[in-house]
């Protein structure tokens, strides 16, 4: 994927009708996760997505100053990142970094939930909003990478300077971390067994145990 993306810049740089074409490009693969960063900041979702063009024409306006070989998605996000800054200044708020339940995809409606499971969906995506500020920095920056924005290791591995490998290591060890302080129960289990099993690659969590008032996780993987 990255050199599929490296090669949407460099026909963005070249400029013309294919180079209006890349930035289309990299706008469809891209802007979701645009989207996820600048929800961060900003809460009302019509300002979220005006921001998001925003962050595009600037793209566009200075795709010519990101270097080749790099990392576009760090730069995407320094983009993202002081384009919402800026809008809360505009309107004289105070810069937030505080995560909220409706930035989890795990909050989100689905079609297998009926109103009472949702619901207590949500107030767990609450808990855990609440709860990941207790982490460290970089257990905390891995799980929102991951699980709020949506990003791949290699993705996430790009943006905090680290390898595919260490960013799984940290990963698995961040939900362990996030096992030991969410509230006790059997929802809390189940959703952090959801997390490892997502963080091992999609691939089933054998004999994972979960039990946040004793702080214990284990992971076997296939």
């Amino acid at each position: 994927m990255t050199d599929i993306l490296e090669a949407l810049v460099a026909r963005a740089v070249a400029g013309g009708d294919d180079g209006a074409d890349a930035i289309g490009a990299l706008y469809d693969e891209l802007n979701d996760t645009v989207y996820h960063w600048v929800r961060f900041y900003i809460r009302d979702g019509h300002v979220a997505e005006d921001l998001c063009q925003e962050v595009w024409l600037k793209v566009a306006q200075n795709i010519s100053k990101y270097r080749a070989g790099t990392c576009l998605l760090a730069w995407l996000r320094t983009i993202t990142k002081n384009t919402a800054l800026d809008y809360l200044r505009s309107v004289q708020r105070r810069p937030s970094e505080v995560l909220y339940a409706d930035h989890l995809e795990l909050d989100r409606p689905r079609f297998d939930q009926n109103p009472e499971e949702h619901a207590e969906r949500r107030a767990l995506a609450q808990a855990v909003a609440y709860h990941l500020q207790k982490l460290r920095h970089e257990q905390r920056q891995v799980l929102i990478l991951r699980f709020f924005d949506g990003l791949t290791p290699g993705q996430t591995a790009q943006i905090m300077g680290k390898s595919d490998g260490a960013v799984r290591t940290l990963t698995v060890r961040a939900l362990r971390k996030l096992a030991a302080v969410m509230p006790a129960g059997e929802s809390s289990s189940e959703l952090v067994e959801e997390l490892l099993s997502a963080a091992a690659g999609g691939h089933r969590v054998v004999g994972t145990r979960v039990d946040a008032r004793e702080a214990r996780v284990h992971v076997a993987t296939r």
